[in-house]
């Protein structure tokens, strides 16, 4: 492929709601513009950007995937991203790196709640809309676009009209130029004469959209006067790229129609990199320059190669054979080759220029989100923004081998993917993967057998309850042992009373007179600290607890740090059991986003899950509700609001604080832990 001055780049974003067939038509693209010399299908595994294991045996993409092809003398870097919720970090990736989108729409169902996520999503973008398969029963371009504006505002106006529908879709009109492109030919024609009213009606939404942009237009549009399409062209430009205009388009991927008008308007409407300025790590855009910064968006890890950083060059140029800098780890990286890439198809090149993306492989310090820049003067880019996490597991490995394999795979499995999250909870004992869904984190476990051999099962975590008190207390801890010989005594009286939620431990020294030498004070603070850290009702850490150490004896030969620690553990858990001891349960502050007529059911719902609901947000056709809820009735939610919506509601969850659990279930958790801990299964 050859070098491409920056003006003559696209780089594009294509996303919808799942199944609106942007891998479809991204085939399509690419063979109308000659990138490739057959068209392969999702159904039989063998498109350019679906390639991965998991997309072949799903059915669907589940990674972002780069196919750049060559188009009127420029090169369009097609970014094609996954549809489904639960790989949304994908998205997150491409709409860092894209200087525009394509929203894809389904011609049958319209916009969906997925077209609502990735229009927001989007929103710092210019874009264009396609309703896609329009070749299907039932496909109706005049409401999809009627919902649109209704949905997103009357700046969405069409900018191409499909000739028929379903089985009879022949083509479609480009209402800009009047020319229609009919199926099975490359050059354009005169409309069909049937069709004029149609267009006429369309072309005069667009030109009144259009002239309202510019005065000298509206003007000469309200004195009556024909506006060229020269004119018209220039504005709709203008007006794509201010984000003030979102023209519609119609195709037909699996059919090959509409590809011209569509990769015309690309080149035509969409901003090059030259359009607009990248944005650095502290919120300044970075100033034109020579100097190199480049932003590793996608890591791929690959058990044979090593990794393949994927990059989006900002300016310089990333050369082969060369040596840059990577600013956040202040480390040199050498970079051998670099790549074009198209699907996992690669094309060696000398250079990256100002704008382009491609793939340098074996990178030994670089992983995704960082910048690639020069020692003197090198720039910070702005990361990736990913979604937050909403599902949640446990990780077991299912032999002695995959225990000793697993840090080391997780580590690269994250370093792929880093909208997963990895911690061991302490309070469980438990390894938990989080990510945006259970599919999600099934191909994580997939890819963790496939690429580097760990097998691993997952399960429902256990809540990481926490232990507190509600009263004030006080108590002894007496540790006195003699049998013949150097003996042990510790003697110590402690009390106990909660702090602010959140506010932690804080141990007081008020020992007067020397009653326990200062010596042996640390010696009872551990052995307070390790008992709280084991739990005293339940097993569960104990937080926002004061104790103070008031008075105590000692033995001047028999005492010890040991036998003082073991009095500060005895008298803690004695005065911590006086205090009305309570467990705390994590809330989460969950949003669920639902079509309208669904909200009843999910506000029932959520209320016999103990959920305090904060309010309800319509947003056009979808409600938007608000809401605490306890983690512990939400560690499948993913599953079943997919299930009581028809997979058309999304939500996102993140930790909001921890609040007393109610006296019933308490008890019930307590006597588990009882259970577990005498061996009761």
């Amino acid at each position: 492929m050859k070098e491409y001055a920056p003006a003559q780049l696209r780089n594009v974003g294509l996303f919808s709601h799942g199944g609106a067939g942007k891998t479809t038509l991204v085939e399509a693209l690419l063979f109308r513009a000659g990138a490739i010399t057959r068209t392969g299908s999702v159904e039989d595994g063998n498109t350019t950007t679906d390639f991965d294991p998991e997309e072949l045996k799903r059915q669907m993409s589940v990674s972002l995937a780069v196919a750049p092809l060559e188009w009127q003398g420029h090169k369009i870097n097609l970014l094609d991203t996954p549809g489904y919720a639960d790989f949304y970090g994908e998205v997150a990736e491409a709409t860092r790196v894209a200087d525009s989108a394509l929203i894809l729409v389904d011609g049958v169902a319209g916009p969906q709640v997925g077209t609502d996520a990735v229009w927001k999503r989007t929103g710092h973008l210019p874009r264009l809309l396609v309703i896609n398969k329009m070749d299907r029963e039932n496909a109706d371009y005049r409401a999809a676009l009627d919902a649109l504006r209704e949905r997103y505002g009357k700046s969405i106006v069409p900018l191409v009209f499909p000739i028929g529908r379903a089985d009879s879709l022949s083509g479609v009109v480009d209402l800009l130029e009047r020319k229609a492109y009919m199926a099975g030919s490359q050059s354009a024609q005169d409309a069909p004469a049937t069709e004029q009213a149609t267009i006429d009606q369309l072309r005069e939404m667009l030109v009144e959209s259009a002239c309202e942009l510019d005065d000298d237009l509206i003007n000469k549009y309200l004195e009556g006067e024909e506006i060229t399409s020269e004119e018209l062209s220039k504005a709709l430009r203008q007006g794509v790229r201010e984000q003030k205009l979102f023209p519609v388009l119609a195709t037909a991927g699996s059919k090959s129609i509409g590809l011209e008008p569509l990769l015309n308007e690309i080149v035509r409407l969409l901003p090059s990199p030259v359009d607009g300025a990248a944005t650095l790590a502290n919120g300044s855009p970075l100033q034109a320059n020579d100097k190199l910064a480049g932003l590793i968006f996608k890591t791929v890890s690959d058990p044979n190669i090593g990794r393949l950083s994927y990059v989006r060059v900002y300016s310089g140029t990333l050369g082969a054979d060369s040596h840059v800098w990577n600013v956040q780890k202040s480390k040199d990286e050498r970079i051998g080759q670099v790549f074009h890439v198209r699907g996992k198809t690669q094309e060696a090149t000398q250079r990256l220029v100002t704008g382009d993306i491609g793939v340098i492989p074996k990178l030994a310090e670089s992983v995704t989100g960082d910048t690639l820049s020069t020692r003197d003067g090198g720039v910070e880019l702005a990361g990736i923004d990913y979604p937050a996490a909403a599902y949640f597991a446990s990780v077991h490995p299912k032999s002695r081998s995959d225990v000793d394999k697993l840090s080391t795979a997780m580590t690269r499995l994250l370093e792929e993917d880093p909208s997963l999250r990895m911690h061991r909870e302490t309070s469980t004992n438990e390894v938990i993967l989080s990510g945006l869904g259970d599919s999600h984190l099934d191909v994580a476990t997939q890819r963790l057998q496939r690429k580097f051999g760990v097998n691993v099962t997952l399960d429902v975590p256990k809540v990481a309850y926490r232990e507190t008190v509600t009263t004030k207390a006080a108590a002894e801890g007496r540790h006195v042992r003699q049998s013949g010989g150097h003996g042990q005594y510790g003697v110590v009286n402690l009390e106990v009373e909660p702090t602010a939620r959140g506010e932690g431990f804080e141990f007081v020294d008020k020992i007067v007179g020397g009653v326990v030498p200062k010596q042996f004070i640390p010696a009872v603070e551990k052995g307070v600290r390790e008992t709280m850290d084991q739990g005293v009702i339940a097993g569960y850490p104990v937080v926002d607890v004061r104790c103070a150490l008031v008075f105590g004896k000692y033995h001047p030969v028999d005492s010890s740090e040991a036998a003082f620690k073991t009095a500060g553990s005895v008298g803690f858990k004695a005065a911590f059991t006086q205090a009305n001891p309570v467990l705390l349960e994590p809330v989460m502050h969950v949003e669920v986003t639902v079509p309208s007529e669904f909200a009843g059911d999910i506000m029932g719902d959520l209320n016999t899950r103990r959920a305090h609901i904060h309010g309800m947000t319509p947003d056009g056709p979808n409600t938007s509700i608000e809401a605490s809820v306890p983690q512990s009735e939400m560690l499948r939610y993913a599953t079943d609001l997919r299930s009581m919506t028809q997979g058309r509601g999304t939500y996102t969850m993140r930790v909001s604080h921890y609040d007393p659990v109610p006296a019933h279930l308490q008890q019930k958790i307590i006597e588990e832990h009882k259970k577990e801990s005498n061996g009761e299964h």
